[in-house]
C-alpha cells in the first residue's frame, strides 16, 4: 500500500499575501509578519510529525525527509540529500523544530527591511524583486528602489554613503546654479509664491534694485517664472527717477566701509533716497539746514507691462552682470528734461559726460524691445513730442558701449515726432549683405534713415549756435547715415602692423569711385561737399587721401552722411561769437544761398570718428558726432559759397579781360586797314588823336 504523500503547505494556504497586503497598513505590517513566521513554524512542525507517522506505518517504503522551510516553497528546484543526511535530519527534526534560517548581514538592515527579509523563504541575500513582491505601498517600493539604486543593498547608510550623497547634492546644486541659473531662480520664486510670499519677494527685489541703482522700482504684480520660455517674467513694473530729499550720510563707524560705499552709490548726486521710513524727518532736517538737492538731470516715469529676463551666474562671476537676455514689451511714460540747465559761459564738453567703467557693468547678450511710446519734454520751452519704437533687436548691449551697440543693432524701427526712422543693415542691388561684407574691410555696416524731421530737432541735438543749422529757422531734413565699424573696439596697440598694411592695400585697390547712397533719389546736380583737408596750404592728392582714410578706418568709425534740407528758411544771427572774423564774413552769403535755394539743398560729407569716442557714450552727442556733422555742414556750405563767389569773380574778370582784348584787337585791325586815320609823329610813329591835342 502506497503511503499518502505529505501535504504541501504553501503561503497561499495560510493567507493570500499579495491580495491582503493592500489592506494592511504600515502600522500593522510588523504584526502580520510575526503571525506569518509563527504560521511557518507550525506548518513545518505538523509536516514533520506527519512524515514520522507515515514512516512508522509503512516501514518497507523509505521515508521521505521532511521538507524544510525552503523546500516547502521550492521543492521542485532542490536536489535530494543522501540517505545518511536524511536520517540525521529526520532524527533531529523529530526531537525539536528547526529555527528559520536568517539571511546574511541581517543585523545591518534597518527595521523595515529586516522585517521584510525575515519573511523571505530562502537563505540568499534578498534582491529588489524579492522585497518588491512583499509590499504594494508606493513609498515602501520607492524606498526599496532607492536603496537598490544607490548601494545595491538594503543595509543602513554609513558615513561614506552620507558623504557621497552630500558631495553629489552639493555638486549637483552647484552645476544647476551655474548652468541653469534661470531655472534655479524660477524654482525658488515658485516655492516662495507657493508659500504666499509674492508680496515679500516683490518688495525685497524692489528695495534692492532701488538701493543699488538709485532708480525707484515697484512691482505691482507677482513675479512669475515661465517654464516654457525658460525665463522670469515681471509684469506691471513701475520705474521712476524723480528728486527726493537728500538722506544724511551715516558715519563710517556705524555702517562700515562696505555699507558706506554702497550708500554713496545709491545716494550720489544723480541718485535718490531709497529709505522711506525717515522721509519726513530727513525733510525737516534739510529744511532747517537749507540744503537743496541738485535736480540738473533727466527724469522719467515709465510703466512697463512685460519684462522677461534670463539669468546666468557664470556671466556674473565673469563680471558681465547676471542678466543674459532681456525682453521688454509695452512701455509707456514720460521723459522730462525741463530741469536740465546749461551754462552759456561754460559750454558743455561731450567727453566730460561719458560714463566711467566699473566692475560688474552689465553685458547683455540679446535685447528685444517692443511697443515703446514715451513723451519727451525738452528744456528751453521746446515743444513736447513723442518717441516710439515699434521693434528693436539688439545682438548685444553693454553699459560701456551703449551708443555703439544701438548703432550695431540688427534692426530698429520707430518714429520721432511722427517722422519714421529705421536702423538696419544696408542692402545693395545685385549684391547681398554677406557679399558686401566679404569685400569690405569693415566688421559691420549699419544704415540710419529718417525722413521729414523738423530742423529744430537737429538744432536741439547739436546744442550749439555757431553753425548754419542754428541759422535755419524752419524747414525739414532727410538724413541717411551709413556707419562703418572697425573689426575691433579695442586699443590700437592690439592690431598687427601686417594687418594694417594689408588693409591699406585692399582699400586702395578696391576704392575706384564714390557711389551715391542707395535709397536716395537721383539729384539733377551734384550735392555740396566739404573741401578736402589741406596740409601746408595745398590740397592733398586724391590717392593720399584714400591712403589716409584707409589708415584711419582700421581704428575709426566712418560715417557717410547724406543730408537733404527741404523748404528751409534762414536768418542772419545777431551774435556769433564762436566764429572767427573770416567765418563771420561768410554768414550773410551762406544765409543768402540758403534762402535762394530753399527748395532743396543736398549735402554729402564723410566723418571719421575715433572708436575711443564711443567708449562710455550713451548718446550721439556724447560721442561728438553731432558736432562733427554740424561742422561738416558749415564747411560744405562755406566752401560752396566761396567757390560760387570765386567763380563769379573769375567770370567777371574773364569777361572784362575779353572785352579789353577785343578792343585792342579791333584797334590794331583798324590801324592796319586805315593807316591814315592816325597822324604820324616826328619819329615816324602813329600818334593817337587824344595825344594830338596836347
Amino acid at each position: 500500500m502506497r503511503p499518502n504523500p505529505a501535504p504541501k503547505l504553501h503561503l497561499k494556504h495560510a493567507l493570500p499575501l499579495r491580495g491582503a497586503q493592500s489592506f494592511i497598513s504600515r502600522r500593522h505590517l510588523p504584526q502580520h509578519l510575526t503571525l506569518l513566521r509563527n504560521f511557518h513554524n507550525s506548518a513545518r512542525f505538523l509536516q514533520e510529525n506527519e512524515v514520522e507517522k507515515t514512516r512508522k506505518d509503512t516501514p518497507s517504503v523509505p521515508p521521505k525527509s521532511a521538507p524544510s522551510d525552503h523546500s516547502s516553497t521550492h521543492a521542485e528546484g532542490l536536489s535530494r540529500p543522501p540517505p545518511a543526511e536524511r536520517d540525521a535530519d529526520t532524527s533531529s527534526s523529530s526531537t525539536q523544530p528547526q529555527s528559520p534560517i536568517q539571511p546574511r548581514d541581517l543585523q545591518n538592515y534597518s527595521r523595515f527591511f529586516r522585517q521584510l527579509a525575515q519573511s523571505i523563504p530562502h537563505v540568499h541575500r534578498p534582491t529588489r524583486d524579492d522585497l518588491l513582491k512583499l509590499t504594494s505601498s508606493f513609498w515602501h517600493r520607492l524606498g526599496i528602489r532607492f536603496k537598490w539604486l544607490t548601494i545595491r543593498s538594503f543595509r543602513k547608510f554609513n558615513t561614506d554613503d552620507m558623504s557621497a550623497f552630500f558631495s553629489f547634492a552639493l555638486l549637483g546644486q552647484t552645476l544647476w546654479i551655474l548652468i541653469g541659473t534661470t531655472t534655479f531662480v524660477s524654482f525658488v520664486i515658485w516655492m516662495m509664491n507657493s508659500l504666499r510670499l509674492q508680496s515679500f519677494v516683490a518688495r525685497s527685489l524692489s528695495d534692492y534694485l532701488t538701493h543699488e541703482t538709485g532708480i525707484s522700482f515697484h512691482f505691482e504684480s507677482a513675479i512669475v517664472p515661465r517654464w516654457q520660455g525658460g525665463g522670469i517674467v515681471f509684469e506691471n513694473v513701475y520705474i521712476s527717477r524723480r528728486p527726493r530729499e537728500i538722506h544724511p550720510l551715516p558715519s563710517q563707524s556705524a555702517l562700515g566701509r562696505r555699507a558706506v560705499a554702497r550708500f554713496e552709490v545709491g545716494h550720489g548726486d544723480n541718485s535718490f533716497q531709497t529709505d522711506h521710513e525717515d522721509e519726513d524727518d530727513s525733510r525737516t532736517k534739510h529744511r532747517e539746514n537749507g540744503e537743496e538737492e541738485d535736480t540738473n538731470y533727466s527724469m522719467f516715469d515709465l510703466n512697463v507691462d512685460h519684462i522677461e529676463v534670463t539669468l546666468s551666474l557664470a556671466r556674473w562671476l565673469d563680471g558681465k552682470g547676471i542678466i543674459q537676455n532681456l525682453t521688454v514689451r509695452g512701455v509707456r511714460g514720460v521723459l522730462d528734461r525741463r530741469n536740465v540747465r546749461y551754462d552759456p559761459d561754460h559750454p558743455a564738453i561731450p567727453s566730460d559726460y561719458r560714463h566711467k567703467p566699473a566692475p560688474g557693468d552689465f553685458d547683455i547678450e540679446s535685447v528685444k524691445l517692443e511697443d515703446l511710446l514715451i513723451t519727451v519734454y525738452q528744456p528751453r520751452e521746446f515743444r513736447p513730442y513723442t518717441v516710439s519704437i515699434f521693434r528693436a533687436d539688439l545682438n548685444r548691449l553693454r553699459k560701456q558701449w551703449v551708443c555703439m551697440d544701438f548703432l550695431q543693432a540688427e534692426n530698429i524701427v520707430g518714429q520721432i515726432d511722427n517722422c519714421l526712422f529705421s536702423l538696419h543693415r544696408p542692402q545693395g542691388i545685385g549684391r547681398t549683405v554677406e557679399t558686401d561684407m566679404k569685400d569690405a574691410p569693415w566688421a559691420r555696416m549699419s544704415r540710419f534713415r529718417i525722413d521729414g524731421m523738423n530742423i529744430d530737432h537737429l538744432q536741439t541735438a547739436t546744442g550749439t549756435d555757431a553753425g548754419p543749422i542754428s541759422w535755419i529757422t524752419s524747414g525739414k531734413v532727410d538724413a541717411v547715415l551709413d556707419f562703418k565699424f572697425p573689426p575691433s573696439t579695442g586699443p590700437k596697440e592690439d592690431f598687427d602692423l601686417n594687418e594694417i598694411v594689408a588693409q591699406i592695400a585692399k582699400n586702395i585697390s578696391s576704392v575706384t569711385h564714390e557711389d551715391r547712397l542707395p535709397g536716395q533719389r537721383v539729384l539733377a546736380k551734384p550735392p555740396l561737399r566739404a573741401p578736402p583737408e589741406t596740409t601746408g596750404g595745398e590740397g592733398v592728392d586724391r590717392q593720399e587721401e584714400i591712403e589716409r582714410e584707409a589708415i584711419e578706418s582700421t581704428f575709426n568709425v566712418l560715417v557717410d552722411i547724406d543730408l537733404r534740407f527741404r523748404d528751409v528758411k534762414a536768418d542772419v544771427p545777431l551774435f556769433a561769437s564762436e566764429l572767427s572774423n573770416v567765418n563771420n564774413a561768410l554768414i550773410r552769403p551762406i544765409v543768402a544761398f540758403i534762402n535762394a535755394n530753399r527748395t532743396l539743398i543736398p549735402i554729402h560729407c564723410r566723418v571719421s570718428q575715433d572708436v575711443s569716442d564711443f567708449d562710455g557714450s550713451w548718446t550721439l552727442w556724447e560721442t561728438g558726432l553731432l558736432d562733427s556733422i554740424a561742422g561738416k555742414t558749415y564747411d560744405a556750405l562755406a566752401y560752396h559759397v566761396m567757390q560760387a563767389n570765386m567763380n563769379r569773380r573769375i567770370k567777371t574778370v574773364t569777361l572784362w579781360s575779353l572785352q579789353q582784348t577785343a578792343k585792342a584787337t579791333l584797334r590794331t585791325f583798324r590801324l592796319l586797314v586805315e593807316p591814315l586815320a592816325f597822324p604820324i609823329s616826328a619819329n615816324n610813329s602813329l600818334m593817337p588823336p587824344s595825344l594830338m591835342t596836347l
